[in-house]
């Protein structure tokens, strides 16, 4: 196993695989872990420099106390990205990896050249000028519900994000989610309802493209094209066959989104 460790002493699990000229940084959601992208990693170490890593308190990492707000899972990424040595990178964020990564560019964070945002939020509850996700009781009964039930609420959950829930992959989605403790998921996730990068959005001057699949059950293809208006040099494309993970259920298609966009000059 191949593991990096921070300068405060936490060991962050990551993969690096081929060498192309290109760099494609993958970065996963909420209870995840690098092995869930392994259908990307796959197909896109052919042509590119493939890296994933664990974020903290999730997959194979070190799981110590303190914080887990977003500054703190952001700087972990600026550490894998600079230790590493990668530089103008596709930073590929799904789920929750969509926070982390818009969290790290609000910090001025560099080394990106391109934004991919998969299937993610830009805040978890609602507004009246953002009615693409939760409301703040939808939001709070899902959580009740996660913690009064788990570790079954944990699968519904996992199985729930497919199309095809009694995929092999639904599996590995459930087992990849039960390494993060269940309290660590909450705290995190407690941690990401105060974050709001809609105004992050509009000051991003480099490439955004929002990637979404038709049947996410989560976010919508409107917050796609909102993603795609409101970013300086946004644009979205719809996985029609995909819910909430579109580089398994589409894998061939994403790669090629992917390189196009990375390959885009």
């Amino acid at each position: 196993m191949s593991f990096l460790t921070t300068p405060e002493g936490v060991r962050l699990r990551y993969t690096d695989r081929g060498d192309g000229e290109h760099t494609v940084v993958l970065v996963h959601g909420w209870k995840g872990s690098h092995r869930l992208w392994d259908p990307a990693t796959f197909r896109l170490m052919r042509e590119f420099r493939v890296i994933a890593f664990d974020n903290r308190g999730m997959g194979e990492s070190d799981k110590p106390g303190g914080a887990y707000d977003f500054g703190v899972l952001a700087s972990d990424l600026g550490f894998v990205l600079e230790t590493l040595g990668a530089d103008d990178v596709t930073l590929v964020g799904w789920s929750m990896g969509c926070t982390i990564s818009l969290e790290y560019l609000s910090r001025g964070g560099g080394r990106v050249g391109r934004l991919v945002l998969v299937n993610g939020p830009l805040k978890l509850t609602q507004t009246p000028e953002f009615p693409w996700t939760m409301t703040e009781g939808e939001l709070r009964g899902y959580l009740d519900d996660l913690a009064a039930r788990w570790p079954d609420s944990e699968e519904d959950f996992s199985r729930g994000a497919l199309r095809d829930p009694r995929s092999a992959y639904a599996d590995l989605y459930y087992q990849v989610a039960l390494q993060t403790p269940l309290e660590l998921a909450m705290r995190i996730v407690d941690e990401q309802v105060n974050v709001n990068h809609i105004p992050v959005l509009a000051t991003l001057q480099l490439p955004v493209l929002a990637a979404y699949g038709r049947y996410d059950p989560y976010y919508p293809i409107a917050l796609a094209e909102f993603i795609a208006e409101t970013a300086p040099r946004g644009s979205y494309v719809v996985f029609e066959e995909s819910a909430h993970a579109p580089h398994y259920e589409e894998p061939d298609r994403f790669v090629e989104v992917i390189r196009d966009f990375t390959l885009a000059r």
